[in-house]
């Protein structure tokens, strides 16, 4: 389970650690909500924004990170 919060260095990610948090509220409540209401709730617009905002936010990081990882490798042909 701790693999998933890691970066491809080993080192903990809070990136994934704060998207993995972000998404487990918007669900619980989301869950919460329909459970309570006993009727299918569709997720609001809000909620909506804040998934795709976080992982938006993990995917922008993640290209952030290839690009100063391939720098520090060199060309890929340059075996």
């Amino acid at each position: 389970m701790t693999g998933l919060f890691t970066d491809d260095a080993g080192n903990l990610s809070s990136t994934r650690v704060l998207t993995a948090a972000i998404v487990a509220v918007v669900l619980f409540n989301w869950t919460y909500a329909t459970v309570q209401s006993g009727v299918w709730q569709p997720l609001d617009l809000d909620a909506a924004l804040a998934l795709a905002g976080a992982l938006a936010a993990k995917v922008c990081q993640k290209f952030a990170e290839g690009g100063r990882q391939g720098a520090d490798q060199g060309p890929a042909w340059d075996d």
